[in-house]
C-alpha cells in the first residue's frame, strides 16, 4: 500500500515562521539587556567620600571609618582571621 500524501509543508512553514518570530523576540530582548548592562557599567561608581554624613549614617558608617574600608584592609582582615583559625587548630 503506498504512503498517503499529507500536507506537511504548510504546517512546517507555519512552525518556521513562528520560530523566527520567537527567535526575533528573544534576540531583541537580549540586545536590550546587553545595551542596558553596558550603560550601567559606564556610569561612575558611588564613592564613599561623595556621600554626606546622613547617607553614611544610613548605611552604618562614619566619615572616620571610610579610610578603614579600603580593599587592602579587607584582605588583611580576612588574612588575619584565617591565620587565627589555623593557629587555634580550628581547621
Amino acid at each position: 500500500m503506498p504512503p498517503q500524501q499529507t500536507n506537511v509543508s504548510s504546517v512546517t512553514e507555519r512552525d518556521v515562521v513562528a520560530l523566527r518570530f520567537d527567535l526575533s523576540v528573544v534576540l531583541s530582548s537580549l540586545r536590550r539587556y546587553w545595551l542596558a548592562l553596558q550603560a550601567w557599567r559606564q556610569r561612575s561608581p558611588v564613592v564613599l567620600q561623595d556621600l554626606n554624613d546622613r547617607e553614611l549614617m544610613d548605611i552604618g558608617l562614619t566619615r572616620g571609618e571610610i579610610d578603614y574600608l579600603t580593599p587592602e584592609r579587607a584582605i588583611e582582615t580576612l588574612r588575619d582571621r584565617t591565620t587565627d583559625l589555623w593557629g587555634r587548630g580550628g581547621m
